[in-house]
């Protein structure tokens, strides 16, 4: 199969009105190899660099030097200025576009935390699955329920105090995690604009537990 013959780079004038053309249609500073490179090898970068020396000299095209290399943008005095009504439409125009990038983002917020939950939802089958492990375990709790109300078995004082120590050490535990937790939620939210109630309930989907960690649980019993 015969290669398709690439068609030369441009020269001279050619290559001028392409760099111009293409300087005034993007509006955006350049470097020679951008320009070269954007042109997709139309014109060499040697040409480019060519090109957009003697355009500066010309002042059709603006150089600035950044350390070794330069960059060129077109000569913006050949755009005509707006007028001050046309800068009115654009500043109401402006404000129209924020207030419309508002709304989809608080439209992305909320369907961001209703995938969350979502995501965090079990399926029907786990519901049933697990209705069918709690139930067993609530039939057991009332058998022992049962038990316990008929007076046929006691708690020994060995079994009270086991019990108080398991849950004096899980309860250590919860504190200890409750606090780790709310330092990294207000480490967040020293970086975030959203309220704690908010984030914790919309994008964590977090259920507080109604027992403060401070309280004791079993006082009032």
């Amino acid at each position: 199969m015969a290669k398709v013959k690439k068609a030369p780079a441009a020269k001279g004038d050619d290559a001028e009105q392409m760099v111009m053309d293409y300087l005034r249609k993007t509006n955006r500073p350049y470097s020679a190899t951008d320009v070269s490179n954007n042109l997709h090898g139309a014109i060499t970068k040697a040409v480019a660099q060519k090109v957009l020396n003697a355009l500066a000299v010309k002042t059709e095209v603006r150089q600035k030097v950044y350390g070794k290399q330069s960059v060129y943008v077109i000569n913006q005095e050949q755009f005509e200025s707006p007028s001050q009504e046309e800068l009115n439409d654009m500043d109401s125009k402006i404000e129209e576009l924020k207030k419309e990038v508002d709304k989809y983002k608080e439209k992305n917020r909320q369907l961001t935390s209703e995938l969350t939950a979502l995501n965090n939802s079990l399926t029907n089958e786990q519901c049933e699955e697990r209705l069918k492990v709690l139930t067993e375990q609530n039939k057991k709790y009332e058998e022992r329920l049962i038990e316990l109300q008929s007076g046929a078995k006691q708690f020994s004082v060995d079994d009270a105090k086991r019990i108080d120590e398991k849950f004096e050490k899980n309860r250590k535990f919860w504190k200890q995690r409750k606090k780790m937790f709310d330092e990294i939620v207000s480490t967040i939210l020293d970086a975030i604009d959203m309220k704690k109630k908010v984030f914790e309930d919309e994008e964590l989907c977090i259920e507080r537990d109604p027992i403060d960690i401070n309280e004791d649980p079993l006082k009032d019993l």
